[in-house]
Parts: structure tokens; C-alpha cells; sequence
């Protein structure tokens, strides 16, 4: 009885934790937060230095002077990025779960893209491991949304 009576004033005067607090003390925010400040950072790199970016990728431009497709990736991924920031902001962890998993299909079709046409090992496994981040990503999200 005494155990339960402690336990009582322990709950009782310890602080409850406000929502906004919870929310930011989860990993798999921090890492959906991580993956949107990475698809932003792309995007801006990509607009600003195509034919770098492109080499970065893993699929240099044959033509540099050729740098629309690069900016396609660029536009998709500002939608990619602007999408999961919303879904951050309304603290959507269901959302935000679901962006994460769809979102690992993408380097997926990178790193396949890239080992296909020859490009540098290291890009296909950062490639690949982005995916393995992002369904981590996925793991930790659900966990918390249930």
C-alpha cells in the first residue's frame, strides 16, 4: 500500500508532459525532419548547380548544357520536401509514417538506376542506404502513431 501511496505523489507532482514536447521528443520526427532538410537541400542544390548535382546523383550529364531533367528532379523534390513539411507541421505521425515508406521506393529506383548505367558504387550504397534510413524512418513513425 505505501508502494502505491508513493507512487501516487510521484505522479502527482511530476509534471505532465505538454503535446508539443511529446511530439519533439520522438526519434522518428527528428528523422522525418532530418529526410525533409535533405530533400530541401537537394532540391536548392540542384536548382543552383545542375551538372554538379548530377554527378553527385550518380548520372553525370552528357551533355551539361542538357540540365532539364535535373531540374524536373529538382521541382519534385521541393513538392517531396514542402509535402513532408506540412505533414510535420500538422503533426500528422500516420502521415507522415505512409511519406516515409512510399518515399523509400524512390532511392530504391536510384540505387538501381545508377548501378545500371555504371555509375560509382558508392553513390548506389548512399543511395541504398537512404532507403534503409527512410524505412527506419517508417518504423519509428508507426510506433508512435499507435
Amino acid at each position: 500500500l505505501s508502494a502505491m501511496v508513493l507512487l501516487e505523489a510521484h505522479l502527482m507532482s511530476t509534471p505532465a508532459q505538454s503535446p508539443a514536447r511529446a511530439f519533439w521528443r520522438s526519434p522518428g520526427i527528428w528523422m522525418v525532419g532530418i529526410l525533409i532538410v535533405y530533400i530541401l537541400f537537394n532540391a536548392v542544390r540542384a536548382t543552383l548547380s545542375p551538372v554538379e548535382f548530377a554527378v553527385y546523383y550518380g548520372l553525370p550529364l552528357v551533355d551539361p548544357e542538357n540540365t532539364a531533367f535535373v531540374f524536373v528532379y529538382a521541382i519534385r523534390a521541393l513538392f517531396l520536401g514542402v509535402f513532408g513539411l506540412g505533414l510535420l507541421i500538422r503533426r500528422d505521425f500516420n502521415g507522415l509514417a505512409l511519406y516515409a515508406l512510399v518515399a523509400s521506393l524512390m532511392p530504391i529506383g536510384d540505387a538501381i538506376l545508377v548501378g545500371v548505367e555504371g555509375g560509382p558504387t558508392g553513390t548506389v550504397i548512399r543511395h541504398t542506404l537512404t532507403a534503409v534510413f527512410l524505412v527506419a524512418t517508417w518504423y519509428m513513425l508507426r510506433r508512435q502513431a499507435t
